[in-house]
């Protein structure tokens, strides 16, 4: 196996396109171990750029261990809808009970990943989440990615996106106000090679232009797509009273959708992506970009 006695990292071994040591850390009050992971696909070697992230990392561990449950706690109270349905959380772990130092034994740091650029974060394991999670500490402040965020990170300020980050596509998180509730929502484009092009900004102010009319015209798409489906739909899943073809209305329809992604084709097609009980599976979309709101199965569009 190859060996790389680097004068920052110390004794490394490549493995699988990266150079690879594991160091003792005491983190959170844990003794354990982590591995610090080195990207070299190329085989160019340890760059200065990776040098220079790892003595910044040394020199503000301190300071990660301030922030970062901060970090987590903000993203766990974002997401705790969806962490609810995955685990049983215990009383001391309630949106309403949660604290920082509670965040302690819900997650594991397993590596220290630096890429070609000098970016680094954690890649960590929590226990609602079957492929982990990444905390980007290269920033002023840390920042929740997937993993695969963090191995190919990258970010951009769009001129009229704003902040995007890339995931098999380019994508940023704000909080929306739905129907009555404040949602944590996704707004993401394609990207076949080209980036965020001009198809998907004009598309992007054509959704912000119309937005609340879009709002207002998509329970009834939604009410008429249910009752054209209903047949269907109570073979897959079993209706509750309010939501009978007798008693459903275009309001109370509305409690069924957990809206999850405003999405942006490079076609100039844009629609909501969302959650339902009848289609756990496939989900639903609102296609907004036509002259009417069409309800059809994510799988037909994407």
């Amino acid at each position: 196996m190859k060996k790389n006695n680097d004068l920052v990292f110390g004794q490394l071994e490549y493995q699988n396109d990266e150079w690879v040591k594991t160091v003792d850390i005491s983190l959170f009050g844990r003794q354990k171990q982590m591995d610090i992971r080195v990207k070299d696909d190329n085989k160019e070697g340890i760059l200065d750029a990776q040098r220079d992230a790892y003595l910044t990392y040394e020199k503000n561990v301190s300071n990660y261990k301030k922030t970062v449950p901060l970090t987590l706690l903000e993203y766990f109270l974002d997401h705790f809808e969806e962490i609810d349905k995955v685990v049983e959380l215990s009383e001391d772990a309630q949106k309403d009970t949660i604290k920082a130092e509670r965040i302690f034994r819900m997650f594991m740091i397993m590596s220290l990943y630096f890429d070609r650029k000098g970016n680094f974060g954690w890649i960590c394991r929590f226990s609602w989440e079957d492929n982990g999670l990444a905390i980007l500490l290269s920033e002023d402040t840390p920042r929740v990615l997937t993993p695969s965020q963090l191995y190919d990170y990258r970010k951009i300020d769009d001129p009229v996106f704003g902040e995007m980050i890339y995931d098999a596509g380019w994508e940023k998180r704000e909080k929306k106000l739905l129907y009555g509730k404040e949602k944590l929502i996704s707004i993401a484009t394609c990207d076949y090679g080209n980036g965020i092009t001009d198809v998907h900004r004009a598309s992007y102010k054509k959704y912000q232009e119309n937005e609340s009319r879009f709002l207002e015209e998509i329970p009834l798409a939604l009410l008429e797509y249910y009752l054209s489906m209903y047949d269907e739909i109570k073979e897959y899943w079993r209706v509750p009273r309010q939501y009978t073809k007798k008693n459903v209305t275009k309001e109370n329809i509305m409690d069924l959708i957990d809206f999850k992604t405003l999405y942006f084709r490079y076609n100039g097609m844009f629609a909501w992506l969302c959650e339902c009980p009848w289609e756990e599976e496939c989900g639903l979309a609102f296609v907004l970009s036509e002259d009417k709101i069409r309800v059809v199965l994510q799988t037909d569009i994407l």
